[in-house]
């Protein structure tokens, strides 16, 4: 036997089919396989499906606390905020989160905020250098604004000491 006879002889129609694949779809199939693996390692898709799976095993009073955050994001700056923050401190106590802190320092409640500027004050050395830059401009701020005195003083008084 000779090596030509092992070999299995392509019928019109297969050749036809081989000639039909142009090098430009073998491409485009390989372009689509290799989005489909990309579509799997693409961090944004990660991302978005571990937060997915996060929400399942969040605690639910944490994932409450969280939306709880959210609203007095948003209500910042209207009539409804200083009712929302004294609700979440009786609820969950004074938020750990730096830029809630920074909310509840325009409050008017003179315990509220001296409670959120000490916390801020021992969180201070664990912020990078843009946000201790955003933290001691609002306490610049609230020490030129504020129209308590106890506050002013204790504001002037954590700017000496806080340093970047």
């Amino acid at each position: 036997m000779s090596r030509d006879d092992s070999k299995r002889k392509l019928s019109w129609r297969e050749i036809d089919k081989l000639k039909d694949q142009s090098g430009f779809s073998k491409i485009r199939r390989k372009l689509e396989r290799s989005e489909k693996s990309v579509y799997k390692e693409d961090p944004k898709a990660k991302e978005k499906y571990l937060k997915k799976l996060e929400k399942l095993f969040v605690n639910k009073e944490e994932l409450e606390k969280q939306t709880f955050i959210e609203n007095l994001h948003k209500s910042y700056g209207t009539k409804n905020f200083k009712k929302l923050a004294k609700e979440f401190v009786e609820k969950y106590g004074i938020p750990d989160d730096w830029r809630t802190l920074l909310l509840f320092l325009d409050l008017d409640d003179r315990k509220l905020v001296i409670s959120a500027l000490e916390k801020l004050k021992k969180d201070f050395p664990n912020r990078n250098i843009s946000e201790k830059q955003g933290i001691l401009s609002k306490l610049k701020t609230l020490a030129l604004t504020s129209k308590d005195e106890i506050i002013g003083f204790k504001v002037e008084k954590t700017l000496k000491e806080l340093t970047l």
